[in-house]
Parts: structure tokens; sequence; C-alpha cells
């Protein structure tokens, strides 16, 4: 009997607090065609309150602590925005989305407020969820380059900078790129390296572009413009997802073998009751970068019918090392010995990134949310110069306060970056390590360079025993 008695107190506790729970039931369609909407978001104005619809286009969103009226709105990457006022939680809903147009486009960026994309007080351009899903290159962040006054230059495999206002090189300096509000460039190299460290394609939303000056917002990091990257809300995109693209590169090359390139990702997402959802992703991309065999003798000292391989002073312009010359009495221009950029390079990209977060829904309209991001890499990037970023780490941690129309938001960044390396300084330092001194002592770096053209003036000039005079 008292089992029997605590039986029936935990079913009507539960039943109780089940009758406590309110819900408001739906369906989301295409005003066009009435098909069902799926993972449409539904959200309530002003509050943290949401939920998706399923494959049916059926949602549930949970009101317990609501009163009537209020308004819900409903979204969709494919369609517009639509608010609706809620008078009755009686009886279910039919909502209708149109398709999306340039028009009817939402923002964040302008203002860090959600507004129409007509009423943003700067010029903006957007990628939405659908464009990202349907980017026809290997990653989203190369498909950026088609929105308006987007420029891009590719320094690397799988790695692109960008910016704007016709400012593009190497390096974007002065351009902000921005990842939840968290400023994605590693803190030494003072510019992002494009999409490296960033995050991949299955849990990105939507990317969003101030092609003109964003100073007043953003800083004077934005003097050039800003791309602002948001993610998907676990909240709103819940369960597990699987992203491959793969390709071969270097076919018919003499160099190189073809070479497989993939992007691999896995992403997943969880809610619980409403309150807590956490989200991880891990990403994976690998790759052969192209190889710089170009060895053309660019030597400005020396005339152009004198350059060739023959040439004493020769200046192949992917070797490396080989910068080093000087004019000696008798003899002429001389440069030392140079490397190939093969011999000196890792071609062997790699990107391997990881992120999860974690969201907690204090009360409708407040939420606390912790987010840590890990990316390592190896990946050629050129400049003035090949450059090998060799196992460059970029950590970043973030913690935010946010209400519907504010928040407080406090991140750090770090990085190790002690392995990387310029090829041309590389070839220069080599150069100076080995040389030796006539006594047969290796001499200290500072003086290689001298000793090494003092040697080799002394050999032509037949006074190293056991050399012969040229």
């Amino acid at each position: 009997m008292k089992y029997i008695s605590t039986l029936l107190i935990a079913f009507t506790i539960f039943f109780s607090a089940t009758a406590q729970e309110s819900r408001l039931n739906g369906t989301v369609s295409d005003s066009t065609n009435n098909e069902p909407v799926a993972s449409a978001s539904i959200t309530v104005k002003g509050k943290t309150n949401g939920t998706i619809s399923n494959d049916k286009g059926l949602f549930s969103l949970n009101i317990s602590k609501l009163r009537t009226p209020f308004t819900i709105i409903v979204s969709s990457a494919s369609h517009a925005d639509k608010e609706i006022l809620i008078n009755s939680t009686s009886g279910s809903i039919s909502v209708t989305l149109q398709q999306k147009t340039a028009l009817n486009e939402v923002v964040v960026s302008a203002s860090r407020v959600r507004e129409n994309i007509l009423q943003s007080p700067v010029s903006i351009e957007k990628m939405n969820y659908q464009a990202v899903k349907e980017a026809p290159s290997m990653s989203f962040y190369e498909s950026l380059q088609s929105l308006k006054g987007m420029e891009m230059y590719s320094v690397g495999l799988g790695m692109k900078t960008v910016n704007t206002r016709g400012f593009n090189g190497t390096s974007n300096a002065r351009f902000l790129q921005l990842i939840d509000g968290i400023d994605n460039q590693p803190p030494g190299l003072n510019f992002p390296l494009g999409n490296l460290f960033g995050v991949s394609d299955i849990d990105v939303e939507s990317a969003e572009l101030i092609p003109g000056a964003a100073s007043a917002l953003y800083g004077p990091s934005a003097f050039n413009g800003m791309l602002s990257i948001q993610t998907k809300d676990p909240f709103k995109y819940q369960g597990l997802s699987l992203h491959l693209k793969t390709g071969l590169n270097h076919i018919g090359e003499d160099f190189a073998k073809p070479h497989g390139v993939n992007d691999i990702a896995v992403r997943y997402a969880k809610s619980f009751n409403d309150k807590f959802a956490f989200k991880i992703n891990i990403g994976y991309f690998n790759g052969l970068d192209w190889y710089a065999n170009n060895y053309e003798d660019i030597s400005a000292q020396t005339p152009v019918a004198n350059r060739g391989p023959n040439n004493p002073g020769r200046d192949g312009l992917n070797i490396y090392g080989d910068e080093v010359a000087r004019t000696l009495p008798g003899i002429g221009l001389v440069s030392r010995t140079g490397y190939e950029e093969k011999d000196l390079m890792n071609y062997n990209t790699y990107s391997f990134k990881t992120n999860g977060s974690l969201h907690y829904k204090i009360s409708n309209n407040l939420r606390l949310i912790y987010q840590y991001n890990r990316a390592q890499a190896l990946a050629g990037f050129t400049s003035s110069a090949r450059m090998n970023v060799n196992g460059f780490l970029l950590q970043t941690h973030r913690l935010e306060l946010r209400n519907n129309n504010s928040f407080i938001r406090v991140y750090s960044s770090g990085e190790i970056c002690d392995n990387g390396y310029n090829t041309r300084t590389l070839g220069q330092f080599i150069n100076r390590y080995w040389v030796k001194g006539m006594d047969g002592a290796t001499v200290a770096p500072n003086v290689a360079d001298n000793t090494w053209f003092n040697r080799y003036a002394a050999a032509y000039n037949g006074t190293v025993n056991g050399v012969q005079a040229k």
C-alpha cells in the first residue's frame, strides 16, 4: 500500500507539472506553393523562447510563462520574417511565409540590432543561410567574393584574404573580421588569415559585409570595412549534421602527383527544456599547396642579356638565399648559394578547427553564453616571399550576457606561432650558419657573409692552397 501511495503521488506531481506547461502549436508553410517549411525558427518577440519546425512544418512552442497578447517571429533561411500577434493560445495556428528577396533581408551588423536591410544606416551586403548552403566553391568563404564591394586575394591553398575599398593585398590590415562578435585575427599577425582559423561551413548561419568604413561602430580596425560571420544558435538548429567536400589538384604537373583536397566537418547541437543548449563543431581541411617553381634570374644588378643559370650573380625568383650579392673587385657581381623553394617549404596544408558553446536562458529575455574556439593549422602564405605558417595555434574564449537589445561581452585571444618562418629569410640564415674561415672553424653568423665573399675572392684569385686561380 505504501508503494502504491508513493506511485500515485508521483503520477499526480507529474501530471500537475505537465498541466502547467502551456504550448502554442502550429504549422509553417510556403505562401507560393503551400509546401511545409522545415527548420523555420519560431521565437517570442522580446524574449528568448524559441523552437524550430520539423520536416512537416509542425512546431510546438513553450509559452508557460507568457500571457496573451504576445508576438511571435517566424523566420526561415529562404523566407522573409513574419510577426504574428497571438491573442489566444487555444487551438493551432497556421503561418505562411513569403519567399525571401533582397528587399526583406534582415541584418544586425549595421546597428548591432536586428533591422531590415533597407533601414540600415550604412551600405551592407549579406550572404544568408541558403546562399551558404548553395555556395559553389570549396567553402562559403571563397563565395564571399560574389558580394558587391568584396575583393579576394588567394595567398595559399584554403587561405584567402579579403578586403574592400580597393585596398586589397596579401595582408588585409585595417579590415575587421568577426565571428560571433569575436575578432578573428591572430594578435601577432594583426590581420585575419581568411577562414584558416574561422568556422566550418556547417555552422555558418549568415555573413554580413560592410564594404565601407565601419570605424564609427567598430573602431579603427574596421577602417577598410568589416565582415561579420554569425554561427547557428543551438536552440534553433539542433541535431547531428555532417559535411564533406573533396577534390583533386596538381593534375598533370611535373613537380607533384595528383593529391586530394578534403573538407570534412561534423556538428551536434541539443537543447534541454528550452533552458539549456550546447553545440560542438569539429572541422578538418587538408591538401597539397601549389609549388612555386619559377627559377628565372631576376637580378636587378645584372643586364638582362647576361642573366641566366650561368650568371655568378644570379637571383632566382623562387630560389632563396641568393638575394645576398656583392660586387667583388676584379671579379664582378657574385651572389650567395640559393635554395629552391621546394627544399624549404612544407606544402602539406591542414586546418583543424574545434569549437563548442554553452547557452543558458536565465529568463525569457536574458541569456548567458560561453564559447570556446580552437584552431591549429599548417599552411603556405604568399606575400613578398613565401611564408610557412607551421603548427600555428589560435584559441579564443567568449563570455557573454545577452539581452534582446543589449549585451555585455568579454573575450580573450591567445596564439602559439613560434614555428612559422619566411622562406627567403630562412635561406639567408642557413647560409650564415655553416661558413668556415681560413682556419677551418665555423664563423659567427654576423660575419658569415663577409667571410664567404672573402673566401670566394681568395679562391678566384688563387691565393688559397690547392685552388687554382680562375
